[in-house]
C-alpha cells in the first residue's frame, strides 16, 4: 500500500496518513486496523543534511532515526529506542540511491545541525518516516520510503521546500508509475 503525508504533500496512488510523527502514527495505526495491508511504501518529500545530494534527487530507505538536535549537543536524552531498520526490502534498493532518515516534528533550519546529522551518517530528513517504520514494526509489516529532496536543511529550508514541491510530486508520482 502506498501511503503519503497529506495536507499540501498529497501524492498521487498514496493513502494520506497525517502530517508529522504524532499524526502518521495515528493515521496509519487506524488504517492497518481497517485494513489487510500487505506492505507499506512511503512517498514524500525530505530535506537534505548535505548541499552535495542534487536537489529533486531520488532516494529509498528502510531504515530512520527520531533524533532532535538537542540529543547531538548531548542537551538531552532518550530512554526510547530511536533507531529503526525495516527487516524487508520491498522496493529494489539498486534502483535508487539509499539513505538513512530522521524524523522529528520540526525542520532543521541550522546548518551546523544539519553538517552534525551529516557526519552522523544521517542523509535526509522527514517528519514521517520514523512513525512509519514503527507501526508497519508493530504489526509486522514490510515497509520502506521513496523520497524526494525538495530542500537543503539551512536557513533557505522552507523558502526552497515550498518553490520545489510540486516538482517533487510529479518526479514521485513518476517513479510510481513506472516501478511500482
Amino acid at each position: 500500500m502506498l501511503v503519503c503525508a497529506g495536507r499540501e504533500e498529497i501524492i498521487s496512488y498514496a493513502t494520506p496518513i497525517g502530517v508529522g510523527l504524532i499524526e502518521a502514527s495515528m493515521g496509519l495505526t487506524k488504517l492497518c486496523l481497517r485494513e489487510r495491508i500487505e506492505d507499506i511504501i512511503f512517498v514524500g518529500t525530505a530535506g537534505s543534511y548535505s548541499c552535495d545530494i542534487p536537489m529533486l534527487s531520488l532516494y529509498v530507505s528502510i531504515q530512520a532515526t527520531q533524533i532532535e538536535s538537542g540529543f547531538l549537543s548531548e542537551a538531552c536524552y532518550t530512554p526510547l529506542d530511536n533507531y529503526i531498520i525495516a527487516e524487508h526490502q520491498i522496493v529494489s534498493r539498486e534502483t535508487l540511491e539509499k539513505a538513512l532518515v530522521n524524523s522529528s516534528n520540526y525542520i532543521t533550519t541550522d546548518p551546523n545541525i544539519a553538517e552534525q546529522m551529516w557526519h552522523a551518517g544521517i542523509l535526509l530528513e522527514n517528519m514521517e518516516f520514523f512513525s512509519v517504520l514503527r507501526v508497519a514494526q508493530e504489526f509486522q509489516i514490510p515497509a520502506c520510503g521513496i523520497f524526494c529532496i525538495t530542500n537543503y536543511c539551512n536557513a533557505n529550508a522552507h523558502q526552497d521546500f515550498l518553490c520545489n514541491h510540486s516538482s517533487a510530486k510529479v518526479k514521485l508520482q513518476d517513479f510510481i508509475e513506472r516501478f511500482l
